[in-house]
């Protein structure tokens, strides 16, 4: 084999890879995504918040992207965020100013104001509203309805961006609107 034939042959066995795991069926590529991201984490002794909140933002951005290639790896990626809530104990006051202001979920868009009410936008009287409150990593919420309906959630992750949360079955994804 010459030179060239050679080099060919070393670069189209470094590129098989990329190539390879590109043509791969997308729902099998993220759950191999997902189990290199899990293997990874576990590695972590003690995490800290900071690599649980990181961990958990990487987790979120790959669901966001299985669920745009519309395969069901989503589901096995909110197993895993469910596997991380926030601290039992958690800084009530600081989740509470992060939930302030306009969020969007899949379905619908919220205003959540600093007195612990809520609003289901756009603000119009007949709007579904209620109040809420967090304590600790427990997110309490009221619909005012007749009777009112109450729901209490863990947080698992609530930052400037992104408010994920569960009720131990289902995760629940809301996105700060700018």
């Amino acid at each position: 084999m010459n030179r060239r034939g050679c080099i060919c042959l070393i670069g189209g066995l470094a590129i098989w890879p990329v190539v390879a795991r590109a043509q791969q069926d997308p729902g099998a590529r993220f759950a191999q995504t997902l189990g290199e991201m899990k293997r990874a984490y576990g590695k972590i002794t003690h995490p800290r918040e900071t690599a649980r909140s990181a961990y958990l933002l990487r987790l979120i951005r790959l669901r966001e992207e299985a669920a745009r290639s519309k395969t069901n790896a989503w589901q096995a990626i909110d197993e895993e965020i469910k596997q991380h809530p926030a601290p039992a104990d958690a800084d009530s006051a600081a989740l509470s100013r992060f939930r302030i202001g306009e969020w969007e979920s899949p379905r619908h868009e919220y205003l959540y104001r600093a007195n612990g009410s809520w609003t289901m936008t756009p603000v119009e009287p007949d709007a579904t509203r209620g109040t809420w409150r967090i304590e600790g990593n427990r997110y309490l919420e009221t619909v005012v309805t007749e009777p009112p309906r109450s729901f209490e959630y863990t947080v698992i992750l609530l930052t400037k961006r992104d408010f994920v949360f569960t009720d131990g079955e289902i995760v629940f994804y809301e996105t700060r609107l700018k």
